[in-house]
């Protein structure tokens, strides 16, 4: 018997192959998945979506977007402070201090899958 999926997560990569990597990777964990390679079709899909429980993002993301403005605007969109995983290969201090100032993890990549899980649910199961 199948059970609807009782967590929602955002995922947004530019590159087509880790987003689909990542959904198929998030919906075994038992995971509903709203995954885009862009900001802007992630905000027109939000809308009567349950708020989600983590944000998955690449740093580098297309139309001059990055990890932390697109989390932001989908924190925004939803009204909550939805924990947020950044993956990157950047290790910019800048990136560090930004990440750090909205509360969002940056994982470097590549990021092994049994990794990733548990920083998503150490992410989640924080109240």
């Amino acid at each position: 018997m199948s059970t609807k999926p009782d967590r929602f997560a955002v995922v947004i990569d530019d590159e087509s192959i880790i987003l689909a990597g990542m959904e198929i990777m998030l919906d075994t964990w038992g995971y509903q998945v709203l995954a885009a390679e862009d900001v802007e079709t992630v905000l027109a899909k939000l809308p009567g979506c349950p708020a989600p429980d983590v944000i998955l993002s690449d740093y580098r993301l297309r139309d001059g977007w990055s990890g932390i403005t697109a989390i932001r605007a989908v924190r925004e969109a939803c009204g909550a402070a939805v924990p947020a995983i950044i993956l990157t290969g950047d290790t910019g201090a800048e990136l560090m201090a930004a990440a750090k100032a909205d509360q969002i993890r940056i994982l470097h990549k590549p990021v092994q899958p049994n990794d990733l899980r548990r920083q998503i649910d150490a992410l989640i199961s924080t109240p």
